[in-house]
């Protein structure tokens, strides 16, 4: 018996396109229990293709997008791509940011709002946190490891756990609660 998922890009006017995103082979009998339904590595897999094709939907769109020149406002012209690769939550995906040139001035200019050195997202850098803080960094990505299709060695988690604290405003009390009266 076999499955193949597809991940459908909707817009207004109705259906934008499809990719088959994961094809699952497994016994329609339930002669072992192991057969039953996914398996990890199998829902690994599925968040990973998902992942990406959301991404490459993203990408098209944000491509798309034309900034007027910052210096004489004519129209930008995509002059070139530069891959970008980030970890998310789900895998590591790669970005193609375009560069764009000014069709009056020739001038060049970066992307559209893309933050200049992001390696990761912030819901990944808080997940990555939120395990260090409570596990040493090695059972941290070795547990993160086991669920999520990334690859996040202890080293990493211990720089963006660092990062991630001194990024959070410092919020110590220093008042002294009022004195009692006898």
């Amino acid at each position: 018996m076999g499955w193949v998922l597809r991940l459908v890009e909707t817009g207004v006017e109705g259906p934008l396109g499809s990719v088959d995103v994961l094809e699952i082979d497994r016994p329609g009998n339930l002669d072992d229990l192991a057969d039953l339904g996914l398996r990890l590595p199998d829902g690994k897999q599925l968040l990973s293709q998902v992942q990406q094709a959301v991404v490459a939907a993203q990408c098209r769109d944000h491509a798309a997008q034309r900034p007027a020149c910052r210096a004489c406002g004519a129209a930008c012209r995509v002059k070139d791509y530069r891959p970008r690769r980030i970890a998310t939550l789900f895998g590591m995906v790669t970005v193609r940011l375009p560069r764009f040139r000014c069709a009056g001035c020739r001038g060049d200019q970066a992307g559209i709002e893309w933050p200049p050195q992001c390696r990761s997202t912030p819901e990944f850098d808080q997940i990555r946190a939120q395990f260090s803080a409570f596990l040493p960094y090695r059972v941290a990505a070795g547990v993160l490891q086991q669920l999520l299709p990334l690859d996040a060695g202890p080293e990493t988690l211990r720089a963006q756990t660092l990062k991630v604290g001194e990024g959070m405003p410092l919020r110590l009390s220093r008042q002294r609660p009022p004195p009692r009266s006898p």
